[in-house]
């Protein structure tokens, strides 16, 4: 394993991290922002209706996922298959919900089903507050840029279980969540492992055709316990970011441009920590929308960076190999999507995705589809 630990910073890092600085600064000065994509087609969430009622909601993705790289940080692979997951709804009191569902996931060319579980969760609503216990709204409906949170986990990791709480003004969009990923009991021959995440985006200015922002994120991991057998030590690890986003309405037939610039770190505080102690990286974007069409620009730039729950072609450290270590990233994407609907309550997206490594003088291309359908059916109204 590498650890950087307690060294002096050499010349090179020293004009890297003022490089970062100084990119970082420039972005919010001068630029218009909002990032990646807007991953709002997965979201899932349900409105207050009269207490008393029931209702069926059923969640149908489809999905078709091609990665091609070349890089040596991580490894290709085709994911092509379906989630189904009906669920009850009842609507208990004033802003108050609980839901009981069964979530099933089967990809083609596999024997058997990938995932079949239950879901469970109360959920209340009052004023610009909201409480959710059990099966979270998570994957990319948490809002965190791909070097935090991989996007793949809409396919590969949807469920995730414990509590979240969001606020939501005019002035400030907020989220705080614990993801219990793995729970031991005494005796366990594993650790216990969770994710906990806060998230919140400061509205400096919001006009019709304007919109500035101050986005950020902390999210914490952790592996432990002290009845398990495992003796294994405990992990801590962090990853921060934090940026300036504007959004621009033009008249004309474009929709929107959007810029978005982060600063990126990591820090792991374990008592052994794993490949490096702590790392930093910048990413930055701009985009365009128009009439269901996007396009985006992406630059994204790091040294000694890790993300745990990040998509995996932003690391230093490969995962084919952790032995292969690439201490500065320079990466460079150009993007394309289509949305558009295809029957009531279904929706089609396209995207594709060409990825430069600088440093290695690689390119990764990504293709993918989604149909998704969400139809809903009244069984008593309230």
């Amino acid at each position: 394993m590498f650890v950087i630990s307690g060294s002096p910073i050499s010349l090179l890092e020293k004009h890297n991290t003022l490089r970062s600085s100084f990119v970082i600064l420039f972005t919010f000065l001068s630029t218009i922002s909002y990032g990646q994509w807007n991953n709002s087609f997965f979201d899932q969430e349900r409105r207050d209706t009269s207490v008393g009622s029931f209702r069926i909601f059923v969640e149908n993705l489809n999905y078709l996922r091609n990665t091609e790289y070349k890089t040596d940080i991580t490894e290709g692979r085709t994911l092509l298959g379906f989630q189904l997951w009906p669920e009850l709804n009842y609507q208990l009191g004033a802003g108050t919900q609980v839901a009981l569902g069964w979530y099933s996931q089967r990809d083609f060319g596999g024997e058997n089903w990938r995932t079949n579980r239950p879901t469970f969760y109360i959920q209340h609503r009052k004023n610009s507050h909201l409480f959710r216990f059990g099966t979270l709204m998570g994957a990319t409906q948490h809002r965190m840029i791909e070097p935090l949170y991989d996007p793949e986990n809409v396919i590969d990791n949807r469920l995730e279980e414990g509590f979240q709480y969001f606020r939501n003004t005019k002035r400030l969009d907020t989220e705080l969540w614990l993801n219990w990923t793995k729970a031991i009991y005494r005796n366990s021959p594993f650790r216990e492992e969770f994710t906990a995440g806060l998230r919140g985006e400061l509205v400096l200015l919001d006009q019709e055709r304007h919109k500035l922002t101050v986005p950020g994120t902390l999210l914490a991991f952790h592996k432990g316990g002290e009845i398990d057998t495992s003796k294994m030590q405990a992990e801590s690890r962090y990853n921060m970011s934090y940026g300036l986003r504007y959004s621009f309405k033009p008249s004309g037939i474009i929709d929107s441009i959007d810029v978005r610039g982060y600063g990126l770190n990591y820090e792991d505080v374990s008592p052994k920590p794993m490949n490096y102690v702590n790392g930093l990286g910048q990413y930055l974007s701009v985009a365009m929308y128009a009439r269901g069409f996007g396009v985006m620009l992406n630059y994204y730039d790091a040294h000694q960076f890790h993300n745990p729950s990040g998509d995996p072609v932003y690391r230093s450290v490969s995962i084919r190999n952790p032995l292969y270590i690439r201490d500065y990233r320079k990466v460079g994407m150009l993007r394309a999507s289509w949305e558009t609907q295809m029957a009531e309550n279904m929706r089609f997206l396209f995207r594709a995705n060409i990825m430069r490594e600088f440093n290695q003088s690689t390119t990764d291309v990504i293709a993918e589809f989604y149909i998704r359908w969400t139809p809903e059916f009244m069984i008593k109204k309230g």
